[in-house]
């Protein structure tokens, strides 16, 4: 039984808007929840119900609009061995497109430390709330990036990596509000490597995983980094 999504089935104009909102929304909240004048630091933990809040509709849009599942994609490959070994292996290529991200300051794109300063004092002796913040980015934005638009978008193109690489881009531009070249370039080769590798195994598991360590670490870290 064929797990991939097909135009036939769906309605285009259907899928079309499942994906602009999918891929727009979470960019366009934050900018309005940005304008209730909340410190950027405090809207940092309100603003993760915004992606909760996303999932949950797109898991009722798929059901209601497009009438199947929010995950479409049946697993190719699972099992405890399977997600372990990956989760070893994406962390360290994520470490990889971080170290290549550095690139762009060698360019003379300035990291936003203002931002970055802000972020490390409120989340001092935080450790749940950085928790709590990794975990909504590693589920949420795995499920909408990856297991929606990312799956979606094959039905309009017989290539597969064009999805891949139009959903890493939409995936990078989400992340434009902390003005940073490096989190631009680094969320897109995130983006790239995790929608390789979902297109390939279609196994969500290990990616949302390892989305979460990356951002824990980074979170929990942060203070090291910058003064």
């Amino acid at each position: 039984m064929q797990d991939q999504l097909s135009a036939t089935q769906t309605n285009k104009t259907v899928i079309v808007i499942g994906i602009i909102i999918a891929a727009v929304f979470p960019s366009v909240a934050m900018e309005l929840f940005g304008r209730l004048h909340i410190m950027p630091t405090q809207s940092l933990f309100y603003s993760r119900f915004i992606f909760w809040g996303e999932v949950l509709f797109l898991w009722w849009y798929a059901e209601q609009y497009e009438n199947q599942k929010l995950i479409i994609w049946k697993e190719k490959e699972s099992g405890v061995n399977f997600i372990i070994k990956w989760i070893c292996f994406l962390f360290l290529l994520a470490m990889a497109a971080n170290m290549v991200s550095a690139i762009t300051k060698l360019l003379g794109f300035p990291e936003n430390y203002p931002l970055m300063r802000a972020m490390a004092k409120f989340l001092s002796d935080k450790p749940f709330l950085i928790i709590f913040i990794s975990a909504t980015a590693g589920f949420c934005e795995e499920v909408i990036f990856r297991g929606y638009v990312l799956t979606r978008l094959t039905s309009f193109f017989k290539n597969e990596y064009i999805p891949v690489i139009i959903s890493g881009v939409l995936f990078s531009a989400m992340h434009y509000k902390y003005h940073s070249a490096r989190e631009f370039v680094f969320t897109f080769l995130f983006g790239m490597i995790a929608g390789l590798h979902y297109n390939y195994y279609r196994n969500i598991k290990p990616l949302i995983i390892v989305h979460f360590l990356v951002d824990w670490a980074a979170l929990s870290l942060l203070h090291h980094f910058v003064k």
